[in-house]
């Protein structure tokens, strides 16, 4: 129906350009709408004066007119007249659109006086109000017309035979009905529609006190969509039944398909069926209803039907209402009907709400918390969840993992493989163990009750290990059945107890790196009555709507996090402990520069490059790594050795990714390092390929390659020197004892 409100709306832009702009009212030229009708043109403007015109009625001809009461409602009290025995309003002009008008008392002989009377093309009205009239709104056969009535009430109409109703559209290519109000009928149906197509959605239409007939009357069938209505037949109604389709032939074109989707449903008569409906019916679709009340959820088997997450219940009272004796149809958290209606999964788009009414006649956006609640309205019994980890997003912390909607692949909220198997949580990682000293704050995420902490445990795990499990965590009851925890919290930084009321934003502890953890960050998880997991996030695969305020953004581009040059090989755990940058190196005493970076955003095949460079510019080594996966969170590092540099005042690594020069690092090497003791490492001589022993005791050492791997090992005597020209070619790790020290380091370059 999109397309028609764009067409209608076209047509008015289109023809406003050169459009005179008729203001009507009692302090106007034309004292009422009857003055201005027959002086009209194509696509001119009428306002309205908000006040009370008695006895005016009239024609309007002209097409792709705008009509629209000015500062409230303008108010056409026919008493009892219309124009040419049919209308207050009769409209023989295409695409016209009328707001914010009142119209009543309309009486005819044959009984069928309406508010507007529809003899053109197209109509949309919004914002008006029909009452004790023989009709609301009666359009006439007309295939090719489409019908838009939104924001609107109908009150009180009908004659009393049952021949005339609250709306009734005969013979029209569609209606779409929408956030209406239609109560209190006089024996008449609140909706008539003969449409090809109708679609009612997010109304309520309640007998109330009336009297009326059907709340629905689809009579010859068709496509017909009723979504997200409140439906009541109250106690007087003249019929046992809600909904009629097809009872009077299946005769309109097209497929014969009724759907009631996400609609409450409530019969107060003691008798009677939800739907009556013909048998020869092509499908019927009954999803996430509530049918509340005596009688038959339909009168007749359609030769399709698909029965998917309806509650039936025939006490009215044991729905769980919040208060149905002031038309208040909403779930309490604590109704059986809480959370029970079927995902969104596969079913259709048509199908699935995206609003509610809100009376008198409006509409919010339906916002679902985990799985939709069967009826017109989703209950709440949280709110919007803030961020857990104090700071922004992409300075302060990243989000590494997502929890996995697949037992079998990777697959989180966005459809992507930021996850793994097996994942139930989402994971808030800071940049090492030196931020998570700074204190990292975590907060409540919504107010709730704590219900278990545990603390006191190790907080600089980095092996991971699942039978530690979340480590020191602190977990909240939000509402009735929703709970949050927080896992690989910071040693003795938890400061809540179990009782604890906690509002939204209230810090709890601090991000750490305890229980199954290998790097320090806060890992997040949220259960529905400690049964499911649920995803926080919205994703098209994921949640449909989103639990959060603000939803932090699913990143996946490439970002250097840290960074720096260190004059050693690090070790995971140095960068994870300590984020090294040192700029100055010395000939005698260095033998390697290292440039390491912590990283995230790398996909599978991109290029990791850095390139060392001389004081000269002269490139001296080169190291590419093609990604074999893609890696959201990344220590990266390789290095160079210092001879091959040479002295400079600025050599240069560079860092590359896929060719594009990412950052560049500048450092020096100095020929002798003025702190340096000479004495103090010169009893181990490395020299040419040898390695010579000057102490007056033995020495132990063993001889690793740049991988780690074990080469050999060794004894020298005082005096001693071993050959070591049988090595490959490469940098080595010597490790020696003396006496006085254990574990020293030295460096073997071999060209």
């Amino acid at each position: 129906m999109k397309k028609i409100i764009c067409s209608i709306s076209v047509f008015f832009i289109l023809n406003q350009l050169n459009a005179t702009i008729w203001n009507v009212g009692n302090t106007r030229t034309y004292k009422k709408p009857s003055a201005v009708s027959g002086l009209v043109q194509n696509g001119d403007t009428v306002l309205i004066d908000a006040g009370i015109y008695t006895q005016d009625v009239c024609l309007w001809k002209a097409h792709h007119l705008y009509i629209n009461g000015l500062g409230g409602k303008a108010h056409l009290k026919s008493e009892g007249k219309a124009y040419g025995q049919k209308a207050i309003w009769v409209i023989q002009g295409d695409s016209t659109i009328i707001e914010n008008i009142e119209f009543s008392e309309c009486k005819v002989p044959d009984k069928n006086g309406a508010g507007i009377r529809l003899e053109a093309t197209h109509l949309v009205v919004r914002f008006c109000y029909f009452h004790n009239n023989e009709n609301g709104i009666l359009a006439g056969d007309n295939i090719n017309s489409q019908i838009i009535i939104e924001y609107c009430e109908f009150a009180f109409n009908g004659y009393g035979d049952g021949q005339s109703h609250n709306l009734y559209i005969n013979h029209v290519k569609h209606l779409l009905f929408q956030y209406n109000y239609s109560h209190d009928s006089h024996v008449g149906h609140l909706i008539k529609s003969r449409a090809y197509a109708t679609t009612i959605q997010y109304n309520q239409l309640s007998s109330e006190a009336g009297d009326g007939s059907y709340e629905i009357d689809l009579p010859n069938g068709g496509q017909a969509i009723i979504l997200g209505n409140i439906i009541v037949q109250g106690t007087n109604s003249q019929n046992s039944g809600i909904i009629s389709y097809g009872l009077e032939g299946l005769s309109n074109p097209g497929l014969q398909q009724l759907v009631l989707s996400q609609n409450t449903l409530v019969n107060e008569k003691s008798t009677g069926n939800f739907i009556n409906i013909d048998s020869k019916t092509s499908l019927l679709v009954l999803f996430n209803n509530i049918f509340a009340g005596a009688g038959q959820i339909m009168s007749n088997t359609p030769l399709q039907v698909q029965d998917i997450g309806n509650t039936k219940a025939k006490n009215i009272n044991s729905v769980g209402f919040v208060d149905p004796s002031k038309l208040n149809y909403k779930l309490t958290s604590k109704s059986s009907s809480f959370n029970a209606g079927k995902s969104y999964f596969g079913i259709q788009k048509s199908w699935i709400p995206i609003h509610e009414y809100a009376h008198p006649a409006q509409k919010i956006i339906r916002d679902i918390e985990f799985l939709p609640e069967p009826g017109a309205f989703e209950t709440h019994s949280i709110h919007k969840f803030i961020q857990p980890v104090a700071g922004t997003y992409g300075r302060d912390y990243i989000i590494v993992n997502y929890v996995n909607w697949s037992d079998s692949i990777l697959s989180d909220a966005y459809c992507g493989d930021k996850t793994y198997l097996g994942h139930l949580g989402t994971d808030f990682v800071i940049s090492g163990f030196q931020q998570m000293d700074s204190s990292v704050y975590i907060q409540a995420v919504d107010s709730g009750v704590v219900t278990s902490i545990k603390d006191g445990l190790f907080d600089r795990e980095t092996i991971a290990d699942t039978s530690k499990r979340l480590g020191n965590y602190v977990a909240l009851r939000h509402g009735d059945k929703y709970y949050t925890y927080y896992g690989h919290l910071k040693k003795n930084s938890i400061l809540v107890k179990p009782g604890d009321v906690v509002y939204p934003g209230q810090i709890i502890g601090e991000v750490g790196s305890s229980g199954d953890a290998s790097d320090p960050h806060l890992h997040f998880e949220l259960w529905y009555d400690s049964l499911y997991v649920i995803d926080p996030f919205e994703g098209p695969c994921g949640n449909v709507n989103s639990f959060w305020a603000k939803q932090d953004p699913y990143d996946t581009s490439f970002q250097i996090w840290r960074s720096g040059l260190i004059a050693t090989l690090p070790v995971l755990d140095t960068l994870r402990f300590r984020k090294h940058d040192i700029r100055n190196y010395t000939l005698q005493k260095d033998p390697i520069v290292t440039y390491w970076n912590l990283q995230y955003g790398l996909k599978a095949g991109d290029t990791s490059s850095v390139l060392w460079y001389n004081q000269n510019k002269e490139l001296k080594f080169r190291y590419d790594y093609i990604q074999p996966k893609n890696a959201w969170l990344q220590y990266f590092w390789t290095y160079m050795t210092i001879p091959e540099l040479g002295i400079c005042n600025s050599c240069t690594a560079v860092y590359m990714k896929n060719s594009k020069i990412i950052e560049q690092k500048f450092f020096s090497i100095s020929p002798v390092n003025q702190n340096f003791d000479s004495k103090k490492d010169s009893r181990l001589v490395i020299a040419n390929q040898r390695i010579t022993n000057l102490y007056d005791h033995e020495i132990v050492g063993t001889i690793y390659n740049i991988s780690g791997n074990l080469m050999t090992t060794f004894k020298l005597n005082p005096n001693e020197t071993l050959d070591m020209n049988h090595l490959i070619s490469g940098l080595y790790i010597i490790k020696y004892y003396t006496n006085h020290h254990e574990n020293q380091i030295k460096y073997l370059l071999i060209h």
